[in-house]
């Protein structure tokens, strides 16, 4: 059952892992696990958003700072895509639209920093983000900013 693949899912994930949204101070620092070859996987991505919107709309906020639920968030510096994200975050948005699950959690247990760093991307600090459903980059962005917990991620 393909029910992620329609939608923003692997760029929601993609985008969680790349940034904070407009957080003032840095997210809760996780030290990575020993570094794993990522396999040697060729495929072709089929995301269906418009990344420079995406990241545009991130950065205005990043700029601008927000309000995360009653907590002022002052603004940050931009970010840009960055490909091994992407890989990692579509490598889990693929696993769970071919097993019909939605979590941050992996089939084999797995979390975001696990699967980041599986794809070769050296990390600090990450936080994960999930959309689910059919949805334009403003949706996506507007759910992540409503909800208080996602917004500071």
């Amino acid at each position: 059952m393909k029910l992620f693949f329609n939608g923003l899912l692997p760029i929601g994930i993609a985008m969680s892992l790349l940034f904070a949204s407009c957080a003032k101070e840095a997210t809760t620092e996780i030290i990575p696990a020993d570094e794993v070859a990522a396999k040697d996987t060729v495929f072709t991505m089929k995301n269906n958003i418009n990344k420079v919107v995406l990241v545009e709309l991130v950065n205005e906020v990043r700029a601008n700072g927000c309000n995360c639920g009653g907590v002022e968030m002052t603004p940050v510096g931009p970010v840009t895509w960055n490909l091994k994200l992407e890989q990692a975050a579509y490598l889990h948005a693929q696993e769970m639209s071919d097993s019909a699950y939605f979590s941050h959690t992996g089939r084999n247990g797995s979390n975001a920093g696990q699967r980041i760093t599986n794809v070769g991307y050296r990390w600090a600090a990450y936080g994960e983000n999930l959309a689910l459903g059919v949805m334009n980059e403003q949706q996506v962005m507007a759910g992540w900013l409503n909800s208080p917990t996602h917004c500071r991620v």
